[in-house]
């Protein structure tokens, strides 16, 4: 993700709404002021006490509601843009120059609780920025970034897999690219999965192996089944007929879902939109997907599931519901997706922006089992 709040939890993970936070990064010893006076002792001062805080992350901060799902390029000047309203808000004030009759000194007074607030939200938001920022321009970042997309790409990053192995980097963070590996490329062959395998538990220990296993049994991490041609895999086919990359994306005025990642659509997200507008020539994408399809229509007169599932085929989706509240020119009829076993905050971040959108004929209303991120899933897992 390369939202402010998805990278907030790849950096610092968020947990129930809550990131643990040390007061060093929230107010650096450098914003302090220092004594002028000479210190009398020829000891260094002492390294000042690190303590972790708990800051909550929900919209009762209207600041963090604006800033959340903005892209990595443009919440630094957002932020920026921000401060400088808030100090010619003070400062107009606060001119001398400017006779203030009693009105207006006593609304300023009670506006002097939320200015504060909205100072200390600031703050905080612009060092957790700057954190964020700071990460994303590290090489290591970059180029986990720029692997990941040739993999949802079809491309084959064999090489890359063994170097990552081979330098050790983070044991979790090369079995995300493993996994997504396997995923978009329908697993993995058999030569290379057995060398990956083997490496992975001669580098990082043999405990990783039970987790392997459990990859293996979630097939988030499979072998590559032989045959005497190489066919596209399902993800392959899923990308082209719903145009999941998009590398002309604008993240600074985006009209489409893949800015939260700078190219790439979230699958899910991709599927609530293309409901709305019908499956006409898409539904070969939906069989694509495994598991089991359901397409049941709400009646009226409710139904009983099994009356249901007999009536249950692939039809419109949901392209009438969606004319109607075009036609209609009212509040957005409400559309709940839910997730079972949970779902990312890039996925939220998706559907909040389609959500938003005045083309867009639902409001969306995300309901989830758990809130996850690449990291968090596998951890789960071992």
């Amino acid at each position: 993700p390369l939202t402010y709040e998805g990278l907030l939890d790849e950096v610092l993970g968020i947990d129930c709404g809550f990131i643990q936070v040390d007061t060093n990064i929230i107010d650096p010893p450098s914003s302090h002021d220092h004594d002028d006076t000479p210190s009398t002792s020829s000891e260094p001062p002492p390294p000042p006490e690190n303590v972790v805080l708990y800051l909550p992350l929900n919209d009762i901060d209207t600041l963090y509601s604006e800033v959340r799902d903005q892209h990595v390029e443009t919440f630094g000047s957002f932020l920026q843009g921000q401060a400088k309203a808030l100090k010619e808000s003070h400062s107009a004030f606060t001119n001398k120059e400017k006779k203030k009759d009693l009105n207006e000194i006593h609304k300023f007074v009670k506006q002097i609780p939320i200015f504060t607030q909205n100072l200390r939200s600031l703050t905080t938001h612009i060092h957790l920025a700057e954190l964020v920022k700071q990460t994303t321009e590290e090489s290591s970042f970059r180029q986990r970034w720029q692997t990941e997309r040739s993999m949802l790409e079809s491309e084959q990053c064999y090489d890359m897999l063994e170097d990552s192995i081979a330098c050790q980097e983070p044991p979790y963070q090369l079995l995300r690219l493993l996994c997504l590996q396997s995923l978009t490329s329908g697993g993995i062959k058999s030569a290379k999965f057995d060398s990956l395998r083997r490496e992975v538990v001669q580098t990082y220990g043999y405990e990783y192996l039970f987790v392997l296993n459990n990859l293996e049994k979630a097939k988030l991490f499979r072998r590559k089944d032989t045959s005497w041609m190489d066919t596209a895999s399902t993800f392959t086919n899923l990308r082209k007929q719903l145009a999941l990359i998009n590398a002309e994306v604008n993240t600074a005025d985006p009209d489409d879902v893949s800015y939260v990642s700078s190219g790439y659509a979230p699958l899910t997200a991709r599927l609530v939109q293309t409901a709305t507008q019908g499956w006409t020539g898409k539904d070969e994408a939906l069989r694509e997907l495994p598991g089991r399809l359901i397409d049941v229509t709400q009646r009226e007169i409710p139904e009983d599931f099994a009356t249901s599932l007999k009536r249950s085929v692939i039809g419109p989706g949901l392209a009438p519901l969606s004319a109607l509240a075009t036609i209609n020119d009212k509040k957005k009829p409400v559309l709940v997706v839910y997730f079972v076993g949970g779902v990312t905050l890039m996925e939220i971040a998706a559907l909040r922006f389609l959500s938003k959108r005045p083309t867009f004929p639902f409001s969306i209303v995300c309901i989830t089992t758990n809130i996850i991120n690449g990291g968090t899933l596998l951890k789960s897992l071992s």
